[in-house]
């Protein structure tokens, strides 16, 4: 209940930061037309299907800007244990997607939205055999993300960035959102 209050506060900060900035004529997203990036990022996942909990995880994304507004983007993303506080099973999910992205012109921080489509695999890992008819079995699916962020330039070469995304596989494995935070590396300019 906690991480989902802690997403409230986040969004609701993101929204009312939007709208007291003032929009000033010519502003511009900090994506730059013709550009290459790395974003190694920090997640938290909650609100998986079937109540299985919550986890950390890790990932990076590659990024192409081909317009100020218009980019393409591939990541892969790793959370550790959804299983939350059962020591008798483990899952893991790990995400490989290829995503668009679309960067709204505005002034000081560059809010975006996302939609991408990739694989899912769900691992479980069981450590008490009278546990099995309880667990999901491991799966590799189809499975769709959407969401959005912001972006917020820190330095010529840097920038800070934080996502939140819904990510839905079609079957069997979880379904969740991932809050995350990471530093976006310019890497061709």
């Amino acid at each position: 209940m906690h991480s989902v209050r802690s997403i409230r506060l986040f969004i609701f900060l993101m929204l009312a930061g939007l709208g007291v900035m003032p929009n000033r004529a010519g502003a511009q997203s900090v994506a730059e037309a013709k550009t290459w990036t790395v974003t190694p990022f920090l997640s938290g996942s909650f609100g998986t299907s079937s109540n299985l909990g919550s986890s950390l995880g890790l990932g990076v994304a590659i990024g192409y800007d081909i317009t100020s507004n218009l980019g393409v983007e591939g990541e892969i993303g790793h959370v550790f244990d959804v299983s939350g506080d059962d020591a008798r099973v483990d899952t893991s999910i790990t995400n490989i997607s290829g995503n668009a992205i679309y960067h709204f012109d505005v002034a000081r921080v560059t809010p975006y939205a996302t939609f991408g489509l990739g694989l899912e695999r769900s691992s479980v890992s069981v450590k008490d055999p009278t546990v099995l008819a309880l667990t999901i079995p491991s799966s590799t699916e189809i499975a769709f993300n959407f969401g959005g962020g912001v972006k917020y330039s820190l330095n010529d070469k840097f920038l800070a960035r934080a996502d939140l995304r819904r990510f839905q596989a079609n079957d069997l494995a979880p379904d969740y959102w991932r809050l995350y935070g990471g530093v976006t590396w310019w890497i061709r300019r």
